[in-house]
């Protein structure tokens, strides 16, 4: 009986750490990647205005869960442009654009889990020569929940490699074309 006591006592003074020491990580979060295209900005720029061409492009399709729905709102594409989705795997979301141009790209708000968690996104255009930089990036702040603050540090680590299949993909798809 000592030692279950004893563990327990050793299983609450590590969550209270745990807890505790979540409060001094980061409250936010921001990435980037970024690839170059063979291509000027001007034929990237639909692809990614367009919200409803994402699923041919990002990883984040009924490749990787297959009961993943999408719908659409607003004008069909730029600033007001509203991607609702939902499936098991990836979860209820919304994404709006709201800022958009051809030159420099797009901005977007993003809220996943009804809400739950906002998030701001861009996918922004750098002229290098005849080719295109294209970036694309994430940022958010979280709660105080000990669980958000320690899923900030591993955000990049867990969203980032969707983010370089995504690019990578967008590069195919435009300089298939």
């Amino acid at each position: 009986m000592k030692i279950i006591k004893n563990l327990f006592l050793f299983l609450i003074v590590v969550v209270a750490l745990l807890a505790g020491i979540s409060q001094l990580l980061p409250a936010k979060f921001r990435f980037e990647r970024s690839i170059l295209v063979q291509a000027g900005a001007d034929k990237v720029y639909p692809l990614i205005n367009d919200l409803s061409k994402w699923p041919e492009w990002s990883a984040w399709n009924t490749t990787m869960d297959p009961t993943l729905v999408y719908s659409y709102e607003g004008p069909p594409e730029g600033v007001g442009a509203i991607s609702k989705w939902d499936g098991k795997k990836t979860g209820d979301g919304m994404m709006t654009i709201t800022e958009s141009d051809p030159a420099k790209g797009i901005k977007f708000d993003m809220s996943m889990e009804h809400g739950k968690y906002q998030s701001k996104g861009w996918i922004t255009f750098a002229p290098a020569g005849t080719d295109t930089k294209v970036i694309w990036g994430f940022a958010g702040d979280v709660s105080r929940n000990p669980i958000d603050r320690w899923f900030t540090v591993f955000m990049e680590k867990l969203v980032a490699p969707d983010f370089e299949k995504g690019l990578t993909q967008l590069k195919k798809k435009v300089e298939a074309k």
